[in-house]
């Protein structure tokens, strides 16, 4: 369900950054041969990445942990975060097709990262915007249902993460939540 972008960048970043990757994954060795596995690397790589749209799945949440505390004895959060079989099955899809395009314009050597942890995550949609209180965190501009004077604005009021970087959607939703509290002053915390 849903889907995915493939996203082509350069592949190499700063020599430190190849020499470091291509060592912890064994395809720079250490020693003979480092220099010319270097060369053939450095400034020869592209990446084509699948970056998926992760739907809201209720088994991932934000709650409190029930023994990891601070130091005032305050619960830390816990966050419990697995993916779907969709979002999986997304992620396989794309890479094949990544490898498809990589091939295809000519590539001498495809490696495969299934999952790229270091690339990161935009876990969204913790405390969704809404007007249910029942399934939604914070009204349609960015107010708790529960807290009168808290007012959420953030990726986590997201309903759906979408197949791209969240920055600019959480830019202007900033600026939309602004101007509604602004607008809504007088009676900001009125029913």
């Amino acid at each position: 369900m849903r889907g995915y972008n493939i996203q082509v960048t350069r592949g190499s970043g700063g020599p430190l950054a190849v020499a470091m990757r291509g060592l912890a994954s064994g395809d720079i060795p250490w020693g003979p041969g480092h220099h010319e596995k270097f060369r053939r690397r450095f400034d020869h790589t592209v990446q084509a990445l699948a970056v998926c749209e992760d739907l809201p799945e209720e088994h991932n949440r934000v709650t409190l942990d029930p023994e990891l505390v601070d130091s005032d004895g305050i619960p830390a959060p816990k966050i419990t975060y697995r993916l779907s079989d969709n979002t999986r099955a997304m992620l396989a899809h794309g890479l094949e097709r990544g490898k498809e395009v990589m091939r295809a314009a000519g590539a001498v050597e495809v490696l495969e990262t299934p999952l790229l942890r270091p690339g990161g995550w935009h876990l969204l949609g913790t405390a969704r915007m809404g007007t249910d209180p029942e399934r939604s965190v914070v009204n349609p501009w960015g107010r708790s249902h529960d807290v009168r004077n808290l007012f959420i604005v953030d990726g986590s009021v997201f309903v759906t993460a979408g197949g791209v970087n969240p920055t600019s959607t959480i830019q202007a939703l900033a600026l939309y939540i602004g101007d509604r509290i602004k607008r809504n002053l007088a009676n900001l915390f009125d029913d």
